[in-house]
């Protein structure tokens, strides 16, 4: 199979697994009551130990207004907390709070709570292949994010 087409391949088989998990799996993204905005942009501030409020609206692909309204929201409900930037007082930093650290250590766990038995399934040599290649894409995850 050529690059290009088990590129294109892999990609499809993402986007159904992707599917099946948001729409079998999807009780606890619809307990969170939070947009799809909202949560992607409390992942990316839980990433941070603060994060300015330009950089996040940066990363969201949004304009400062738009993320300020996200932030805005994410404060109301005690999960985001802004700070003072302690080298430039005038620049506002943006960090999770405990709640919002919880609400995220509890998708990770639901997660792991249902992708425990689906790879309970797989045969040795298939759950070695899984390990391996999700080893390997992180690693270029994590190469491309330094790179960035």
């Amino acid at each position: 199979m050529a690059e290009a087409e088990e590129i294109r391949d892999i990609l499809r088989l993402q986007d159904e697994l992707v599917r099946h998990r948001v729409v079998w799996d999807a009780e606890p993204w619809l307990e969170l009551n939070m947009s799809t905005p909202q949560l992607k942009a409390l992942l990316l501030i839980s990433e941070e130990e603060g994060i300015r409020m330009r950089e996040l609206a940066r990363r969201l692909g949004g304009s400062f207004s738009n993320a300020t309204v996200l932030v805005d929201r994410l404060v109301d409900r005690g999960l985001v907390e802004r700070l003072a930037d302690p080298e430039d007082r005038r620049v506002v930093l943006v960090r999770a709070a405990q709640e919002g650290r919880q609400l995220i250590g509890q998708l990770i766990t639901s997660w792991r709570t249902l992708s425990s038995p689906l790879l309970e399934t797989l045969a040795p040599e298939d759950l070695s292949k899984v390990h391996e290649a999700l080893r390997v894409l992180l690693e270029a995850a994590q190469q491309n994010h330094r790179e960035t």
